[in-house]
């Protein structure tokens, strides 16, 4: 009798959780890209569009000319002025739009301290450092960096100074050098170029520069106990910032942040951890290796076209999906 209770409390347990299961695998699609999720549709519903027209680029699409002729650009824009091109690459459909621009509700004007968006965060007014005083800095404080001195880095760091990766830190100042003399990236990469560029002052944190690398080059050294690979290195492009504060201490280090996974030859990782699954030495944990999906989100993106279909078909499903999708994952 007690075996057939536990029995069955067990099959009622297996349901519920088959039942959550799915629920979950199928609000997460309903969230997905597919289904019109985009930065468009995140704006104001009075956004205008461009009104010029499309026409059919081959013979093949004749038959819907009429449709497509009609069409616009999804691009949100107040600018009427055309700018010609002299780049015959361009599709002439797309070269007419050259000339629009977002709406201006959607862009930050920099060179207006009134703009409320600026205000209402930490304004240009009130930080004493000019911008290109802090691009200066920047740099500096970067070429500190490569001299791997300890003592030249670390007269840079404020006494609140954190570091922070995208799966490592925050870092107060001792234990940032204490990570870097751990892996002695220098002594692995010889030749290891950072490629920087686009060096620039945020808007909405004006004491903040944000900057771009690149990181190229060949394992040429020991990594770690194990002999050097001589295989070559290609990041991807990464975002990387630096805050200061009235002083032009350095108040906060950011690194590491892809931004688009699918470039180079790291998995998709930014910085040491790129650089070590690159030249075959991955660190085995999760966060040191190439984002693989859970189980089941990665099974609701296989069944994707499914599920899209479903709830196309039934929106009031969708909608409860969606609400129980939020309710288990809300904090």
């Amino acid at each position: 009798m007690v075996a057939e209770q536990f029995g069955i409390r067990t099959r009622k347990k297996m349901e519920i959780l088959v039942i959550i299961c799915g629920c979950i695998t199928a609000l997460l699609l309903s969230l997905n890209f597919a289904d019109g999720f985009s930065a468009f549709s995140l704006s104001s519903p009075s956004v205008r569009y461009a009104s010029s027209s499309f026409s059919s680029s081959s013979s093949s699409s004749s038959s819907s000319s009429s449709t497509t002729s009609t069409s616009t650009l999804l691009a949100a824009t107040t600018t009427t002025a055309k700018i010609k091109t002299t780049t015959s690459s361009i599709r002439p459909d797309l070269a007419e739009q050259l000339g629009n621009e977002p709406d201006s509700r959607y862009m930050i004007n920099e060179e207006d301290d009134d703009d409320e968006r600026l205000s209402s965060s930490l304004s240009r007014n009130t930080f004493p450092i000019p911008s290109d005083e802090l691009i200066q800095l920047a740099k500096a404080f970067t070429a500190a960096q490569t001299t791997g001195d300890a003592a030249v880095i670390g007269r840079w760091f404020a006494d609140d100074f954190r570091f922070v990766a995208p799966v490592v830190g925050p870092f107060g100042k001792d234990e940032f050098m204490d990570s870097l003399s751990s892996f002695d990236i220098q002594a692995a990469f010889t030749n290891l170029n950072s490629n920087f560029h686009h060096w620039r002052v945020c808007p909405f944190e004006t004491n903040r520069v944000y900057y771009s690398v690149k990181y190229t080059g060949k394992n040429d050294g020991p990594v770690m106990g194990r002999p050097a690979t001589y295989k070559t290195v290609e990041s991807p492009v990464q975002a990387q910032s630096i805050t200061f504060n009235e002083r032009g201490e350095v108040t906060k280090f950011t690194i590491g942040y892809v931004l688009d996974k699918e470039t180079g030859n790291t998995g998709g990782l930014g910085g040491v951890f790129g650089l070590f699954y690159a030249i075959g030495y991955g660190l085995p944990f999760p966060e040191a290796q190439p984002y693989k999906p859970s189980p089941i989100y990665g099974t609701a993106m296989k069944s994707n076209k499914l599920f899209q279909n479903i709830f196309k078909a039934n929106p009031t499903v969708k909608k409860t999906f969606q609400r129980l999708l939020t309710t288990i994952g809300g904090k």
